[in-house]
């Protein structure tokens, strides 16, 4: 299947080197099918405690939701700063 993922933040850094255009762009991978957002996490070689905060086609979801052919994920790093 194929997703549809963007990284934001200090997660571009996991982005994969085949991957193309800009780093904030998002970008498609070929997956198999019945893959979890942590097991997409595990596949970009995301740490653990990397990711704050999930999203697929705009809703905010739990790691272990299982993903579907087309799926848009955004990974959201921890927030920094402030007071």
């Amino acid at each position: 299947m194929n997703l549809t993922v963007k990284l934001y933040g200090t997660l571009r850094k996991y982005r994969p080197d085949s991957a193309p255009g800009a780093l904030h762009q998002p970008f498609t991978i070929s997956t198999p099918e019945n893959l979890t957002i942590n097991d997409l996490m595990r596949s970009l070689n995301i740490v653990d405690g990397a990711v704050n905060a999930t999203a697929v086609n705009g809703d905010a979801v739990g790691n272990d939701t299982i993903l579907h052919d087309g799926d848009a994920v955004t990974l959201f790093p921890p927030a920094a700063g402030g007071k």
